[in-house]
């Protein structure tokens, strides 16, 4: 049988083991990146591990919320005290289990019952898998009663060819617009430069603000600060910080990047608005750079969230679905999926109607999501 085990840092678990069960899209369940999060001013974290020989065959982060820090919560957990599993943030959860279907089987088996010892242990009766990829969703509810609702919508560029050239192609009528964002870049005598971001946080950090404050998302300026440097910290070899500037170089812009496999991660982006040129600095920061870096380095996948869906759509991206997944306790109700298919169809529309492009039918037909 599997051996279920606990750990109140991920610094306790072998670095090597935990992101071998981590393939290009799962960056926020990297060692690197959960470590990064590690912030009990905001939530406890905890750790399960699923382990069998000394092999390492799963694992889920958690976290233990105050109330006055809880992210709000789905509609579907609603009646529910829950225990959050899966990455803190990030917007995209998948589960770290083997490639050997039967022994994943096994493996969810042992960490959901793990999870709900811990989440019993909290005072919580259900778990709460937030911004579950379908695939994640399909095998939780091939094993367990779930409910679930369709929670957003995530942007990726899916480069196959690995070239800028390959990329053009994706764009296919879109691709005058966005040579005419390169060219007006390219003749305003700005350029894009790139650092890691240890060397770039106090620079960047006051963009981030202004950024934030214009999009009405302000954060304090301290606290901006600190999360880049909790990030430089952890994740500086992972990082590529996209310095848009001057003739003097001095800094107008910077996006920042995290590397992951075949991966690209876009995480967050400052400007500063008086000194920008009207040269469409956010998008050759963000996406035309970061791809040029992509094909020098041999990845093919610009990860870029799910917001702004329509300007991703419109420079290339594919959306897909994300889902909420409550698991009511105990978990033995049998296994199916349950869900308000009229909410999430009027949800789907919804991100077609903003987007106008980029979901696949086959993917976006929410009929054929059933357990696997």
């Amino acid at each position: 049988m599997p051996d279920v085990r606990h750990f109140e840092t991920i610094d306790d678990i072998d670095r090597e083991a935990w992101d071998a069960l981590a393939p290009g899209s799962r960056f926020y369940q990297s060692h690197a990146w959960l470590r990064g999060q590690e912030r009990p001013e905001f939530a406890t974290p905890g750790y399960l591990t699923v382990e069998a020989d000394g092999q390492l065959l799963a694992g889920t982060p958690y976290y233990d919320f105050p109330s006055e820090n809880a992210p709000p919560l789905p509609n579907v957990s609603e009646g529910h005290t829950v225990l959050r599993l899966g990455t803190r943030t990030g917007y995209h959860n998948e589960f770290l289990l083997p490639k050997d279907p039967g022994t994943a089987e096994e493996a969810l088996d042992a960490l959901v019952a793990g999870a709900a010892e811990r989440a019993a242990a909290l005072g919580c009766d259900a778990l709460l898998f937030d911004f579950l990829t379908t695939d994640s969703l399909r095998l939780l509810a091939g094993r367990f009663g779930v409910r679930a609702q369709l929670r957003a919508a995530e942007a990726v560029v899916h480069n196959d060819g690995g070239t800028f050239e390959s990329y053009r192609e994706l764009l296919g009528r879109n691709v005058r617009k966005r040579e005419y964002e390169i060219r007006r870049f390219t003749d305003s005598g700005l350029r894009v430069e790139t650092a890691p971001l240890s060397a770039c946080v106090d620079e960047f950090a006051p963009l981030v603000a202004q950024t934030m404050d214009r999009y009405n998302a302000s954060l304090d300026l301290a606290e901006i600060h600190t999360f880049l440097t909790v990030q430089a910290n952890c994740l500086d070899d992972l990082s590529t910080v996209f310095r848009c500037v001057d003739e003097k170089g001095e800094l107008v812009g910077a996006s920042l990047c995290f590397a992951w496999r075949d991966t690209f991660y876009a995480r967050v982006a400052g400007f500063d608005y008086e000194r920008t040129r009207n040269a469409y600095e956010y998008f050759n920061a963000v996406y035309y750079e970061p791809l040029h870096h992509m094909e020098r380095n041999a990845m093919t996948t610009l990860h870029l969230g799910p917001s702004a869906l329509k300007a991703k759509v419109h420079r290339g991206a594919s959306l897909h679905p994300l889902w909420a997944a409550v698991v009511p306790l105990p978990a033995t109700a049998p296994a199916g999926l349950r869900r308000d298919t009229v909410a999430d169809q009027a949800l789907a529309d919804a991100v077609r109607e903003e987007a106008g492009a980029g979901m696949s039918e086959e993917e976006w037909d929410l009929t054929r999501v059933t357990p696997l």
